[in-house]
């Protein structure tokens, strides 16, 4: 039996004596098969296995001016066909500036399962790389395309952290090996004394391990008090009866692996990036400010706060975050914890293997300068006759439980408009892209409430009055000097977009669910409106972790279909024993653990993102925009 996991020993006895599959393999989706709840891992626990479960229909859905015909499958023709990931919230879940004492108020502040959302991001990307050569929806005559382009809307990082935006980076790409651990040794000369004392003393009596090691709230002896609201895999019992797993923390920051990116036949997919509140706000709330960075590469992380614990209700306030706190001590100053700015962002994603930057490189000249070089918003004809709008939804001033939704600020308003007025003109199909859905768009915060700018960025990328991590004093300041008012919100959009025929999709995230909607909205469509929205579930940070496979295609009768497919991560689904040592764990133990935690999370799991099956597996119908206006043409 040599070579084979223990997880997958407990996957075969377990599926003769129950009957069901533990096996979730690669080359499926979730029309095949999904996943669902299975025996409890343990006698006496509610923590449920997750096993294969049956696949969801396809889902037949037509606007009002295209009517489905018979024979389509017989005749179609394949426009595009690309995958749309959202919403990693890749996590430095040991950084000072993570506030998981707020759980019991925003589900974002702490997940049990956060620290593998590395391989819930890597074996999603394996699972679509399986349908990179070959669409799994027939064209005419059974051809079947290969993936044109991958689409990323937004919350790839979780806390607009440098390291979190470079571990998107190369999960995206792959190819290159990726410990996702943060933190350091050193002389603690940064610290403040009482913390440096703390840690060379703790360094001393050997407390302090070497790195890579974890020391964050998912291990009690690093607080010096129990904390049931986080799951300690060393002391499971205390966590809703979750399983122990001795030293899965410290696995989860020790082990390298090599992600595999979007890839087809060995070459990479081209990816395209859309920001979303995570990669632009503190925690997706709030705009980054010298004291946030401070604490973020500091010594010092607080673990909850004595004015406000214990929290109660569902909405605490925020603004007390960092009122007097109990803690602990961390490595100190780790750079990459600093905040990223647009600039550096988009810095970021121009350093690897993607010659146009992921897409960044195509921003207008005109608006980039008029920005202050911070736009992040394009355009582009992706494949002939096809053009994709990104566009940037991150309410940019940063007002705590407003500013998580989106709005689009008036310079890019105008720019979208004349972009859709250019793209109606060249008869071209438009599909555009961003974060927020339409019943996310509700900020009202205009962006100069962030705080101001002590300098400005050059056309050479340097900033005028950098501090020591090379930005503004103020890392989420207003970089963009051109008033931001009036503010556009998601029935602006929703109008805009309606307003012109050759828009049929808008790709969302977000919501951490999959839902699909006639024009973005329950009543469907305004008059004229001919465009679906297309909001799919979080990649990792929340269950059901799905991507979408998005394909357009031309039925020539006067109709497009755009199909949405989702696919779940490939791999096993067996978790290991309750009990088992963390220390030989690999990348197929990791990924279940990931599903499994995921699945149980009692904030996020198992049934609050898959959506209905008129949301899930879909053929959307529209008219197709280029035969309405031959028609016209020739009345």
């Amino acid at each position: 039996m040599r070579g084979v996991t223990l997880a997958l020993l407990i996957a075969v006895v377990l599926a003769v004596s129950t009957g069901v599959s533990y096996a979730h393999e690669f080359g499926h989706t979730a029309e095949d098969h999904t996943a669902q709840a299975g025996p409890p891992l343990f006698p006496g626990s509610t923590f449920e296995t997750v096993v294969e479960g049956p696949g969801a229909p396809r889902v037949v859905r037509a606007l009002p001016n295209a009517s489905a015909t018979a024979g389509r499958s017989n005749r179609r023709l394949s426009l595009t066909y690309f995958a749309q990931l959202t919403d990693f919230q890749l996590v430095d879940e040991e950084s000072p500036a993570r506030v998981e004492f707020v759980d019991k108020g925003p589900s974002s502040a702490f997940r049990p399962h956060e620290a593998f959302h590395p391989w819930a991001v890597d074996y999603s990307f394996r699972q679509l790389n399986t349908f990179t050569p070959a669409s799994p929806h027939a064209q005419a005559r059974g051809v079947r395309a290969p993936m044109d382009l991958g689409l990323l809307t937004g919350d790839q990082s979780d806390n607009q952290q440098y390291n979190e935006t470079v571990w998107a980076r190369q999960l995206i790409e792959g190819g290159v090996p990726i410990t996702p651990n943060s933190g350091m040794k050193g002389d603690y000369a940064e610290c403040p004394p009482a913390s440096r004392l703390e840690l060379q003393t703790r360094e001393g009596a050997g407390e302090i391990p070497d790195e890579p090691t974890y020391m964050g709230v998912q291990d009690y002896q690093d607080l010096g008090f129990e904390a049931p609201d986080y799951w300690d895999p060393n002391k499971g019992e205390v966590y809703n009866n979750f399983p122990t797993w001795p030293g899965l923390m410290d696995r989860a920051q020790s082990l390298t692996f090599t992600p595999v990116g979007l890839r087809r036949t060995g070459v990479p997919v081209p990816t395209y990036i859309s920001n979303g509140n995570h990669d632009g706000l503190v925690q997706g709330n709030e705009d980054a400010v010298k004291a946030f960075e401070d604490l973020a590469t500091g010594c010092f992380k607080v673990a909850g706060s004595t004015s406000t614990l214990p929290i109660g209700g569902e909405d605490p306030n925020p603004n007390l975050l960092l009122s007097p706190g109990v803690g602990f001590a961390v490595r100190p100053d780790d750079a990459g914890r600093r905040f990223v700015d647009r600039v550096e962002l988009k810095r970021i994603y121009s350093f690897g293997v993607q010659e146009d930057g992921h897409g960044f490189d195509f921003i207008d000249p005109a608006e980039l300068s008029a920005s202050g070089f911070s736009a992040t918003y394009w355009s582009r004809e992706l494949k002939p006759g096809i053009r994709f709008i990104s566009i940037d939804t991150v309410s940019d001033g940063g007002v705590v439980e407003v500013s998580s939704s989106g709005n689009i600020d008036d310079p890019q308003w105008r720019w979208l408009e004349r972009e859709l007025d250019r793209a109606e003109s060249r008869g071209e199909l438009v599909i555009a892209f961003g974060h927020h859905p339409i019943r996310s768009l509700t900020s009202d915060v205009p962006d100069e409430l962030a705080q101001p700018c002590s300098g400005s960025y050059n056309a050479a990328g340097e900033y005028s009055n950098e501090d020591r991590h090379g930005h503004d004093a103020n890392p989420g300041c207003d970089l963009d000097p051109r008033p931001s008012s009036p503010i556009h919100q998601g029935d602006d959009l929703r109008a805009l977009l309606s307003a012109h025929g050759n828009v049929i999709a808008y790709v969302a995230g977000h919501t951490h669910e999959n839902k699909v909607l006639a024009c973005g909205h329950e009543d469907g469509c305004p008059r004229d409106g001919n465009w679906w929205e297309i909001n799919t579930s979080a990649g990792a940070a929340d269950w059901p972790q799905q991507s979408r496979l998005v394909e357009v295609m031309d039925n020539r009768d006067g109709t497009l279909s755009i199909f949405g497919t989702l696919t779940d991560p490939g791999g096993p689904l067996a978790v290991p024993a309750q009990g088992t040592s963390a220390a030989g764990f690999g990348n197929d133990e990791l990924v279940a653990i990931s599903r499994g935690v995921a699945f149980n999370d009692p904030q996020g799991g198992d049934g609050s993102g898959e959506g209905a099956s008129q949301d899930q597996n879909v053929e959307l119908l529209v008219e197709d925009p280029r035969s309405a206006i031959r028609g016209r043409a020739g009345r």
